[in-house]
């Protein structure tokens, strides 16, 4: 487990298959050792990434959120993409990997559809989203490497074939991750539609000290020996376009 504190690193949380887990996060002034509740002065942002299928769709993860005064990722969202927003993405869709629906009124229920491995897990918010005025960019997104091929088979005994001819069929979503340090060293080079499009934020209003989430992950081939990974972090709400910090 990271609970997300150290350096850029998301929070990260092993989860077992078959499960639905609530996770409450609580605010605290961290000098009161009573831990009691504090009221957040202002409006922020809490995000979840890598969600989708284990191989052949089996270990499904899902996050409800209920509660929240809005939701956004690449493409858009609740109320399409907020204002000051500029790290997202008008051209990465994320139809045919998350499907959000509202099971109940207040609440948003989130599920992943594109199989993926740990191969595609992101790290930091340098892996999601982009800088306008860096190697990655949105445009990026949509090029074709040189090679006219983007994607490649993998996962055990690579089951999981995600490629595109994009030479021949057209360059929307081939692009790759660039070669740059601030990407983790593991996507470098690969398709960005294997991780970027995969994560949703929910923004919490002014005056919240404490809020619930579920995680459920699906039946899988092994469990409860295998699971998936509960990847989190927030942000506080600005009228900036910096990509935001953990």
């Amino acid at each position: 487990m990271r609970n997300g504190r150290e350096g850029k690193r998301l929070g990260e949380v092993s989860v077992a298959a078959n499960t639905d887990t609530r996770f409450k996060f609580r605010f605290a002034d961290s000098n009161d050792t009573d831990g009691t509740p504090v009221a957040v002065a202002y409006g922020f942002d809490f995000c979840l990434f890598d969600i989708d299928t284990g191989v052949g769709g089996s270990l499904v993860e899902s996050v409800e959120a209920c509660g929240s005064l809005n939701y956004f990722h690449h493409g858009g969202g609740k109320n399409g993409i907020p204002e000051g927003r500029g790290y997202l993405c008008d051209n990465i869709k994320v139809d045919g990997y998350l499907e959000i629906t509202t099971p109940s009124a207040g609440c948003t229920l989130v599920t992943g559809l594109r199989e993926g491995t740990g191969a595609d897990n992101p790290a930091t918010w340098d892996d999601v989203v982009v800088d306008p005025d860096g190697d990655l960019t949105c445009e990026a997104y949509d090029m074709c490497p040189s090679s006219g091929v983007s994607g490649f088979a993998r996962g055990p005994g690579d089951r999981v074939v995600d490629i595109q001819t994009c030479a021949t069929d057209g360059s929307e979503e081939a692009g790759l991750f660039p070669s740059s340090i601030d990407v983790s060293p593991w996507l470098r080079g690969k398709p960005m539609r294997y991780t970027m499009p995969k994560f949703v934020c929910f923004t919490y209003a002014a005056g919240t000290s404490s809020f619930e989430l579920t995680y459920r992950v699906g039946p899988g081939e092994r469990a409860p020996y295998y699971g998936r990974n509960f990847f989190f972090s927030g942000a506080s709400v600005s009228a900036q376009d910096d990509p935001p910090q953990c």
